[in-house]
């Protein structure tokens, strides 16, 4: 166990990872055959030149770099054409970072324990400019399937809209991790979905924050349950929930208060 946690950290152990991970992508991106589904509202918003927040369950991560590509295929966009991601400063985060790299998208590091001001500043930078950016809004660490609030903020703030994505695909290995991430074989057939984008609107309260979150979780998870039914799975339920004991990107933590 230290001597793979030693790897996870070594630079150089991580930059051969971060390579097998990308022949791996680079194998899929040549052999499977993805059917492209998305929503006429998103669709017409991906072929326009505003920001765009896209949020993704943590166990669909694999199929976001093919949806890019299917992305930047249907709008007729330049390939070149960036789109952002949030990383985790944290080892599994760094290797990530260096594979999202080594596909053509652009990481920004941070974490709501770590750099999440910065990065929240500078994804706030991106989507003005009229950039996109994929989130994971289950975090790093779960609940499964359970939105953190700050991608919420982030809509907020930005006034971009919020737009679920998806993928499944027919064969490939269910990991028993907690987020029980899919991960497609080659030659696999699947789907890639794009739900309707929702607004927040910029004088949003909590309780509008918090029935908006509501109305996005469960219509990111209806998308993913469609996508395995589509593609013959059983689909995956999301997990219990707990209170949230960290602010999300964007959020201020409560001040500290002494005991008496």
């Amino acid at each position: 166990m230290n001597m793979l946690r030693w790897i996870g950290r070594d630079p150089v152990w991580q930059e051969r990872i971060a390579r097998l991970i990308a022949a791996w992508m680079g194998l899929l991106h040549r052999t499977v055959r993805m059917e492209f589904d998305a929503h006429p509202e998103t669709r017409r918003i991906m072929t326009g030149d505003e920001g765009v927040v896209a949020g993704f369950w943590h166990g669909r991560l694999l199929f976001m770099p093919l949806l890019w590509r299917g992305v930047v295929q249907e709008a007729g966009m330049d390939p070149a054409t960036p789109c952002y991601t949030l990383s985790s400063p944290h080892r599994d985060g760094a290797i990530m970072a260096r594979t999202l790299r080594l596909l053509g998208l652009k990481p920004i590091i941070g974490s709501s324990g770590h750099g999440g001001t910065e990065a929240f500043r500078e994804i706030r930078r991106v989507l003005t400019a009229g950039g996109r950016i994929g989130l994971s809004v289950d975090g790093g660490k779960g609940p499964r399937q359970r939105i953190q609030s700050g991608i919420l903020l982030l809509a907020k703030h930005s006034g971009c809209p919020l737009v679920p994505v998806t993928g499944s695909c027919r064969w490939g290995i269910q990991a028993g991790s907690w987020d029980r991430m899919l991960i497609p074989a080659p030659w696999t057939k699947g789907i890639l979905m794009l739900g309707a984008p929702i607004q927040v609107p910029k004088n949003a309260d909590r309780d509008e924050l918090a029935r908006l979150q509501q109305q996005y979780e469960d219509a990111m998870n209806l998308l993913m349950d469609e996508a395995d039914r589509r593609c013959g799975r059983i689909p995956t339920p999301p997990s219990a929930r707990r209170p949230p004991q960290r602010t999300g990107i964007g959020e201020r933590p409560a001040p500290h208060r002494p005991a008496e």
